[in-house]
């Protein structure tokens, strides 16, 4: 599974936003996933061109079967609207019907932080791996709805890619779209209709899609902290009797004392 659209805005950089599973990327992983399934069916072959678009060819003097036993068109259109003003069917599209934010906390899990390995290398030449924090993390989930419309040019098409499409998703890349950051919640189907469309009809269903996604921020620890101050406590100086908790030990070696002593 490969998605292939990108943030093109700088805003995500700028405000350290690692992951967003709201409305573009989990789009193009139902198509990304949808295309892989049905790339790998004989009668509703979905096909590619060099451009990654549905391959859909003028068919002038095409055989009927093209596109069955070889890659000369796409026998579907899967993406999120048509290419063209006029439909290819039978086709599958994509659409974001809804999102709305659900609180993980209070405070977005502000207080938590990422944490990661610093390599320190002493007088000696001996390496430590020190762990530093990296990052002060925000978090929270969005409830998410999307529809999967289903056109075709007869009730039977509709019927069988409608029942492909709900299995695909309800029970084939649950598990891979979860690791990928979407989770499906529930897969339903709308009812069957039809409409008029160039003196015939197209026979159209929905199958709908409740799914849970996450942002997640991560804000650099060196943009937030400007200094560390570090305070000591020598407790009352004025008193005779050293405080224990308090012990300044320096040991120096005779040796030492002659290499730094200054010639007479």
């Amino acid at each position: 599974m490969s998605t292939g659209g990108f943030f093109s805005s700088d805003l995500f950089s700028l405000h350290n936003v690692v992951q967003n599973v709201q409305i573009l990327y989990p789009k193009e992983l139902l198509i990304s996933a949808l295309r892989g399934y049905f790339a790998k069916d004989s009668k509703y072959h979905y096909v590619k061109d060099a451009w990654g678009f549905p391959k859909t060819p003028d068919h002038t003097d095409l055989p009927l079967d093209a596109g069955e036993n070889d890659d000369e068109t796409t026998r579907i259109y899967i993406g999120n609207q048509q290419r063209y003003d006029v439909n290819f069917l039978p086709s599958v599209l994509v659409k974001h019907n809804s999102s709305s934010f659900v609180p993980v906390s209070i405070n977005e899990e502000k207080e938590c932080i990422q944490y990661g390995y610093r390599k320190f290398i002493d007088a000696n030449n001996k390496e430590y791996n020190i762990q530093v924090p990296i990052g002060f993390i925000f978090a929270g989930m969005w409830d998410l709805s999307f529809s999967v419309e289903i056109l075709a040019e007869g009730p039977q098409d509709r019927s069988t890619i409608c029942e492909a499409v709900s299995i695909l998703f309800q029970s084939i890349v649950r598990d891979e779209l979860t690791r990928a950051g979407l989770f499906i919640k529930k897969v339903s189907t709308d009812g069957e209709s039809s409409e008029q469309y160039q003196n015939d009809m197209i026979y159209k269903q929905t199958v709908t899609l409740e799914c849970r996604g996450e942002y997640r921020r991560c804000v650099p620890v060196q943009n937030v902290i400007e200094a560390i101050n570090l305070c000591v406590d020598f407790g009352n100086i004025d008193n005779n009797t050293p405080d224990p908790n308090l012990q300044i030990i320096y040991n120096f070696d005779l040796s030492d004392i002659i290499m730094t002593a200054e010639p007479l």
